[in-house]
């Protein structure tokens, strides 16, 4: 019974931002060709079979977990990709001789009883770490981080920790369109990765599907709009993650997962954070969008209002490095 709770909760939350995002977000849809490069073309998905095998398997990870049990049903042993959980192990190894950490009624002490991930993270007094660092400490010490980025203004790892919590219901924790919730939904969610289609998306096509969901671009309700839960440098920010994952595979060990190799090549004259505010085409798509969503709009076009704090900046202060 309790295994049945924790495994609940884990597809609750998982799922917490598709619930917020749209009421319509399972319905069932028959048109599966989208565009890229302004050609039609059949959006790169998983299969019916692969959801299905990533739904299950993410069930078992979560009933494993909360029996104790370390390794890994999806991945390498110290990490599953899938559900994105750090364990308590000493190699990549397969293996499911190691502990989850969260077993109910385990006799170790609580000194003991965690996951790899926690033993990864430093303390903020003995490290001087401070502020911004501190509120992201938890994310930066167990996934990605990125000195560099694709998208001028933009910054991929906070990018990275807005696509955590929205996105890997349905698109899947590296964006293999593998999500829990990916084999609920006809037509599924696009494999985010995959080079030969998404180096033709430009990133006005992305920002917009994302700021006013799959209808904004004559596609499927099944994509929420994440328009009035994220501002527009929240967005920019995923869209630069997204960059850097690009043709990016499944991990076979930690520091694979931890160092991805992006193919994605910058497309010339293409719209990015810093210069948004004088495209013409930005603007006029994103009128269109904010014409839908209430307390919006305004000159700037920064989403509902730019609030600044935690890690939160605006494009202008993004000193990330960027990659020619």
């Amino acid at each position: 019974m309790k295994n049945a709770k924790l495994r609940i909760s884990l597809v609750a939350l998982t799922s917490l931002g598709v619930m917020l995002g749209s009421s319509s977000a399972f319905a069932a849809e028959k048109e599966k060709r989208c565009k890229a490069g302004g050609v039609k073309v059949e959006c790169p998905t998983v299969t019916e079979a692969e959801a299905k095998k990533a739904a299950e398997a993410f069930g078992k990870e979560a009933d494993d977990m909360s029996a104790g049990q370390g390794g890994s049903t999806y991945g390498i042993a110290p990490f599953d990709y899938l559900t994105g959980v750090g364990k308590r192990a000493n190699s990549d190894t397969k293996t499911f001789k190691t502990s989850s950490g969260y077993a109910l009624g385990e006799k170790e002490s609580h000194a003991t009883n965690k996951t790899e991930l926690w033993d990864r993270v430093k303390a903020p007094a003995s490290d001087g770490v401070t502020d911004k660092s501190v509120y992201d400490q938890w994310a930066n010490n167990w996934s990605p981080k990125f000195g560099e980025t694709l998208v001028a203004g933009a910054d991929p790892t906070q990018g990275k920790s807005y696509y955590y919590s929205y996105c890997i219901a349905c698109h899947g924790w590296l964006m293999h369109g593998d999500g829990p919730s990916a084999a609920e939904l006809d037509p599924r969610p696009r494999t985010l990765t995959r080079g030969e289609y998404m180096q033709k998306k430009t990133n006005l096509e992305l920002f917009t599907v994302i700021k006013g969901g799959g209808e904004a671009v004559s596609l499927s309700s099944s994509m929420p709009n994440w328009g009035n839960v994220l501002q527009d440098q929240d967005i920019w920010n995923i869209v630069a993650f997204i960059r850097a994952m690009q043709d990016v595979q499944p991990p076979k060990s930690v520091s694979e997962y931890l160092n991805p190799k992006s193919t994605f090549k910058p497309i010339k004259g293409d719209v990015d954070a810093l210069n948004a505010a004088k495209s013409k085409d930005f603007k006029e798509a994103q009128e269109l969008i904010e014409s839908d969503m209430a307390g919006r709009g305004g000159s700037e076009l920064v989403g509902g209002g730019y609030v600044k704090g935690g890690n939160r900046i605006n494009a202008s202060e993004v000193t990330l490095k960027v990659k020619n």
